[in-house]
């Protein structure tokens, strides 16, 4: 169960996250067609940011609990309780970062045709977990797995997840230097889970 805060508790909370992340997201997407153009630039441009701002919402919901038993403060507190809803807002994202790889695919550039078999399968399987893991994270469908099973598929899925990250960023960051920061967070995040959460079990995804 979630540790609700209290009424009185000033900040952005819970699905609050969700509508200021994602629909700020959305805007920025939709000024960008609107004032740009809707060709492989745009569409390519779209792709970058998506996979960005879903990179961080992973690395808030993923770090979250490491970083609350790090640094106890009120920061780490609000992100602790609101770990659900960063994980809940990556998802939308990155499935938003999926519709746009199809709209570059369909109408400008084979990037599936032309994609390693190994690259297609590692990161289906991301996505597979992705669309897991949202799901699990709403009570119909949670309520079907065992809270053992639950565990399992979202620490899993969460690691699964960082790899395909961290492979991509990497590769990326060694010619284009913008991309290193996103490298130093995603290992920032996973030293801290190795460090304080050796033994537990529990994926972005998990509520608070």
């Amino acid at each position: 169960m979630e540790n609700a805060p209290s009424t009185s508790t000033k900040g952005i909370w819970h699905w609050n996250i969700f509508r200021l992340t994602v629909g700020l997201s959305l805007l920025y997407f939709i000024l960008l067609f609107t004032f740009g153009s809707f060709d492989e630039a745009s569409t390519r441009q779209a792709i970058r940011i998506s996979a960005r701002i879903a990179a961080v919402l992973f690395c808030m919901a993923f770090g979250a609990s490491a970083f609350h038993r790090w640094m106890k403060n009120s920061f780490s507190f609000w992100l602790l309780m609101n770990r659900k809803y960063f994980g809940i807002s990556f998802a939308v994202v990155h499935l938003i970062h999926l519709c746009f790889l199809l709209i570059l695919q369909q109408y400008f550039h084979p990037v599936f045709n032309l994609a390693k078999t190994s690259s297609l399968l590692g990161g289906g399987l991301a996505y597979f977990f992705v669309v897991l893991m949202l799901l699990t994270s709403f009570p119909a469908f949670s309520k079907h797995l065992s809270r053992q099973h639950w565990k399992a598929l979202h620490t899993v899925g969460s690691y699964w997840i960082w790899i395909i990250f961290f492979r991509s960023y990497l590769k990326r960051a060694l010619t284009e230097y913008e991309y290193v920061p996103l490298v130093v967070v995603l290992v920032f995040v996973l030293g801290l889970r190795l460090l304080f959460l050796k033994g537990k079990m529990g994926g972005s995804f998990r509520s608070a």
